[in-house]
């Protein structure tokens, strides 16, 4: 099993190393090293930002839209009196869990992450690249604010600077994130997704982004009002 360098450890071989006239990552090979991502990193999902979508004006139409009981195929039309809704400006659908119309979107948040200028033991060296990094694991913590926000589920991908949605192009899927309970969460990396992360973690001086798309589905009822942060943390096993 490989090791792992703990804080202290690492403290203490890199000033070894210093002291012996040499750096740290001089030879490609020369051994392992662990970090932790940079912390104060958390995503926002607040009902009073722009890229939350309002309800219609009129409430999400409390209709049945799927089975051979439903009363309408489009929600857009709900039946009268009901007025017909705009979807241009109110995204309406069918949702597909239990058969009634829903107002549906994806509410992207992006945090910056910063390797090179976050990460003490990277900083010390701009001018290497290490030889591969993993990210061995990431931590969740949910904490559900003011109100309630139907968030149904939420998804982790990695993405260039200035990236903003995860449907843009080099946005990566990461992992899924539980929404279901506040506190610490594991979450585990699919291998795949360690393929499309690692250019990210090697090349630390180039920051990159994470985002956090979660998906919202707005029934009929009052307009819910809320704010919920998702902070994320990880630990990466580096080689140099």
């Amino acid at each position: 099993m490989r090791g792992t360098v703990g804080p202290l450890g690492l403290a203490w071989f890199v000033a070894a190393v210093s002291a012996g006239g040499c750096s740290l990552f001089d030879h490609v090979g020369g051994g392992d090293l662990s970090f932790a991502l940079p912390i104060n990193r958390e995503f926002k999902i607040a009902s009073a930002d722009s890229r939350w979508w309002p309800s219609p004006a009129q409430g999400v139409p409390d209709v049945l839209c799927s089975g051979p009981a439903a009363l309408v195929s489009d929600c857009c039309q709900p039946p009268e009196p009901m007025n017909p809704v705009d979807c241009q400006a109110y995204p309406l659908s069918c949702d597909p869990e239990d058969g009634y119309c829903a107002l549906t979107f994806d509410y992207d948040d992006a945090v910056e992450i910063d390797l090179g200028s976050d990460v003490p033991v990277l900083k010390d060296h701009p001018n290497r690249v290490l030889a591969q990094a993993t990210l061995a694991g990431i931590e969740t913590t949910v904490t559900m604010g003011a109100g309630t926000l139907p968030l149904r589920t939420a998804s982790l991908y990695v993405a260039p600077q200035g990236t903003t949605s995860a449907q843009a192009t080099g946005a990566t899927f990461l992992a899924d994130v539980s929404l279901g309970s506040a506190g610490p969460q594991q979450v585990d990396v699919a291998a795949q997704a360690e393929i499309g992360l690692s250019p990210f973690l090697t090349d630390f001086n180039t920051p990159f982004v994470l985002i956090l798309s979660t998906r919202v589905v707005v029934k009929s009822g009052a307009s819910p009002q809320g704010v919920e942060t998702i902070r994320v943390g990880g630990i990466v096993d580096a080689r140099y």
